[in-house]
């Protein structure tokens, strides 16, 4: 995980240079996304192959594609938004869940912000608020009161928060991200499992959110590929 530079923003007294940067920006961007995706695609450069494959909680017909984070990790915080965009454009045989990783008690609590977002149905508004509190507004939400504040902050009543917070079906989903951390055995984040069957992170190949993007894509691609009966 690198940190991230702060973003300076608008400068009123100069237009015209902050325009040119943000679309000098965003045609790098249309660039990248054109001609990022790797020519060759090969394991152990842009993927990698979990050593055992873990099962999905997906019905056989359908890829499972998982990602890893956590909302300490500021490379998580920027790949969220990309994620999003990419998880409202799935259909069909696709489904995306996104699982906190879990090596150590903050990371336990924090994976309790989220699963306690779900069981109160506020999961995007929380999920969103708990990257911005952190990376943005210097809140690293290491208690529980801190916790139910932002919650309540995001329309959620305490009594919703108090019933979700140290709820079984919560308890339980912790345990299980707990479980599933160890099992595809995540060492770096952001990561995102396919179908139980390969990872892929951020390395010398996978630089940035969009190749990153464009390998789970030809993962996908592949997968589907191999349960093709018309060849």
């Amino acid at each position: 995980m690198k940190k991230n530079p702060r973003y300076k923003g608008y400068n009123p007294q100069q237009p015209n240079k902050w325009v040119i940067t943000v679309l000098l920006s965003l045609l790098s961007g249309i660039f990248q996304l054109a001609w990022a995706q790797p020519r060759e695609f090969i394991e152990g450069v842009h993927y990698q192959a979990l050593a055992k494959p873990v099962q999905t909680e997906t019905d056989a017909d359908r890829i499972e594609v998982r990602e890893i984070f956590w909302y300490g990790c500021p490379e998580c915080a920027t790949l969220e938004p990309v994620m999003t965009d990419w998880g409202e454009g799935v259909r069909g045989d696709l489904v995306l869940y996104r699982m906190p990783a879990i090596w150590n008690d903050i990371m336990a609590l924090h994976a309790r912000i989220y699963y306690s977002a779900i069981a109160v149905n506020a999961e995007e508004a929380i999920h969103r608020a708990a990257f911005k509190a952190i990376h943005q507004d210097n809140n690293p939400l290491r208690t529980e009161s801190g916790i139910r504040e932002l919650f309540l902050a995001n329309s959620v009543t305490a009594a919703a928060f108090d019933k979700a917070w140290n709820s079984g079906e919560v308890n339980s989903q912790v345990e299980n991200a707990r479980q599933r951390t160890a099992e595809y055995n995540v060492e770096k984040l952001p990561s995102v499992i396919v179908n139980g069957r390969f990872e892929v992170t951020h390395n010398k190949a996978i630089y940035n959110h969009i190749e990153l993007n464009i390998a789970v894509n030809m993962l996908v691609r592949r997968l589907r590929d191999e349960r093709r009966t018309d060849f």
